[in-house]
């Protein structure tokens, strides 16, 4: 009996069709993959957040009475994190208020690819949880009841890639109010308005900074940028 098969050119030109369908889908997917755990690592840290700052509440009472510490910014970032946050995180590494290496990347970049400020300095107290979560918190300065007291950024795989604002990095708002921690995007550093989505848009977008693409995340449930 004769058999049919297929001829060399046609199963090349099968594989070929096969490379060009991949090639055009497999990035998309990786690129989808990839963000669906940087959203799924956010949630998990605004949740941690949330826990330590329930455990310092349940410790020192309301955040409105605690004695924030004074100073300009950047300054004494020591005093407000050690005090009242640090107790209650599971830490793995702590590299204090130094410039000691291996809590933070060396190099963050923004959503444009431009350089974002070196965390690794005296002005940033620094821990690595035992999660992999690198953890740094920054005096912001305000000593008037309600404004902002400091943030606190979370890398949400550590010391692994692509380190950029927005993407793997995000921004948080300690406020001593009621509000306590929240994402960079929610309320202005007034604490008391809450801030627009078309400014939150505009500041988390692939052409500029992504300063507030943790409220738009964690608003919208994943990352639509």
């Amino acid at each position: 009996m004769k058999k049919n098969a297929f001829t060399l050119a046609e199963v090349l030109l099968t594989l070929a069709i096969i490379g060009v369908v991949a090639a055009l889908t497999i990035p998309a997917v990786v690129t989808k993959v990839a963000k669906d755990q940087y959203v799924t690592g956010l949630k998990k840290a605004y949740n941690t957040m949330k826990a330590v700052e329930r455990e310092a509440r349940e410790e020192h009472g309301p955040m409105e009475n605690w004695s924030w510490s004074t100073g300009g910014h950047g300054s004494n970032p020591t005093a407000d994190f050690e005090k009242y946050f640090l107790p209650h995180f599971d830490v793995l590494k702590n590299c204090k208020a130094t410039t000691e290496e291996g809590c933070f990347a060396e190099e963050i970049t923004r959503l444009d690819g431009s350089t974002y400020s070196d965390l690794n300095t005296t002005s940033h107290y620094r821990i690595i949880t035992s999660d992999g979560m690198s953890w740094a918190y920054l005096k912001y300065g305000n000593t008037t009841p309600l404004l902002v007291q400091g943030w606190l950024y979370v890398d949400v795989n550590g010391l692994k890639g692509p380190n950029i604002l927005g993407r793997d990095i995000f921004m948080f708002l300690v406020f001593p109010s009621n509000l306590g921690i929240r994402p960079v995007g929610s309320y202005d550093a007034d604490g008391i308005t809450p801030t627009s989505t078309s400014y939150v848009d505009a500041f988390c977008n692939t052409s500029f900074w992504g300063d507030y693409c943790a409220a738009k995340v964690l608003s919208e449930g994943a990352m639509n940028y």
